[in-house]
């Protein structure tokens, strides 16, 4: 239990209400470095609730972020905490590891497993399970000989990189090759993966590398949340992204029954339905909802406003894709003129985040619209000195 109190903090609700709601903040405080990487205590000084707090240290810049997760918070309203030494007695976000997977548990329930061979064409996440432990994406399963083996799960991709295709699979595809990690664990809070990978032609030529940093909440299984920083990197030279429809810079493939063209509904931030009024149409978010085995479920995809040319164009389509593609203006636009290609000069970055919400119901039922703001208007916090 508690030792000693280390700093007091107060969070501001804001416009929003919050629940279920990740917060993560830089601390800039003399007594929370010797917290670096542990689980830690906040205490409500109101109510004495206790809930856990995690500590982790930022590999890039050797700052401390202080996560946890905010619950029944009303707009308008602000609560304080004391944090302190100790943990509160739950399992939190687990890794198992394998040769080339991590199996990811939240408080002991499974939910999805991280894979990253160096013979796959890219690193995957599959299967992500949401309400009922159903599962809210395609990959290795029967049905995957159907159509597009390439749509595995939930991944990071694009078609024409250095005019080198690193979205399908086949004998001339290029692929994107898992490197090292320079982050990965588990917490009470957040399980964070933080991979570096190359982006290769098939004779193994590196045409750029990437950052793909994870973290997984410890939420329940009808609001579960990853998030994922990514930068590209021109690290081997100048890098061209060509106008291709072919691209889900942040991808998913949903399970088959939640398919538009099979009961399932497509919906993006502006009400669009359907791959008629979604495909190759911009918005902030776009929404894929379904019944699996029974029960109702959905995910979505959240564009940043930090992100390049926000609001990202869709690559959404009826038979279970769904993917953001900044680059294919031209090709969704149906006019040359728009042409959306780009070049990465080398040494130069493009960074992005993105946030997969797993939720119960259509984007209606999940409160899609509502929970954007947790992600790009999220509550502040300050902090006593």
């Amino acid at each position: 239990m508690a030792e000693q109190n280390c700093l007091t903090l107060t969070v501001n609700a804001g416009f929003h209400d919050r629940d279920g709601c990740p917060v993560v903040i830089d601390v800039n405080h003399p007594d929370i470095s010797k917290f670096s990487n542990q689980d830690v205590i906040l205490t409500d000084t109101e109510s004495g609730e206790e809930i856990s707090a995690q500590c982790i240290t930022n590999a890039d810049t050797d700052t401390i972020s202080l996560a946890w997760i905010l619950n029944g918070l009303p707009a308008g309203a602000s609560r304080s905490y004391t944090l302190t030494e100790g943990t509160v007695d739950e399992t939190g976000v687990q890794f198992n590891e394998d040769s080339d997977t991590i199996d990811i548990t939240l408080n002991g329930r499974e939910f999805t497993t991280f894979r990253y061979s160096k013979t796959q064409y890219r690193p995957y996440f599959f299967p992500v399970l949401g309400p009922n432990g159903r599962e809210v994406t395609r990959g290795e399963t029967s049905d995957i000989s159907k159509d597009h083996v390439h749509h595995r799960s939930l991944y990071v991709a694009y078609g024409e990189v250095n005019d080198v295709d690193l979205w399908g699979e086949g004998s001339n595809c290029g692929r994107v090759v898992h490197q090292n990690f320079t982050q990965k664990h588990g917490g009470a809070v957040v399980g964070t993966i933080y991979t570096d990978n190359n982006w290769e032609t098939k004779d193994g030529e590196v045409l750029m590398t990437d950052k793909q940093n994870f973290r997984i909440y410890n939420l329940p299984e009808d609001r579960t949340i990853i998030d994922l920083d990514l930068s590209f990197v021109a690290s081997a030279g100048d890098v061209h992204f060509g106008d291709t429809k072919e691209g889900g810079i942040m991808c998913v493939r949903v399970h088959p029954s939640m398919n538009a063209s099979d009961g399932g509904k497509i919906e993006n931030a502006f009400g669009g339905i359907n791959e008629a009024e979604t495909w190759g149409k911009r918005a902030n978010w776009c929404d894929y909802s379904g019944i699996v085995e029974g029960t109702p479920v959905g995910i979505v995809v959240y564009d940043h406003i930090i992100n390049p040319r926000y609001p990202t164009y869709w690559h959404v389509r009826n038979y279970g894709l769904m993917g953001s593609n900044i680059f294919g203006s031209g090709t969704f636009e149906r006019d040359k003129s728009k042409d959306g290609s780009y070049i990465l000069k080398e040494g130069g970055e493009m960074n992005f985040r993105f946030r997969v919400l797993i939720h119960a119901g259509d984007a209606t039922q999940g409160k899609v619209a509502q929970k954007y703001h947790d992600f790009i208007n999220p509550p502040t916090v300050e902090i006593a000195e």
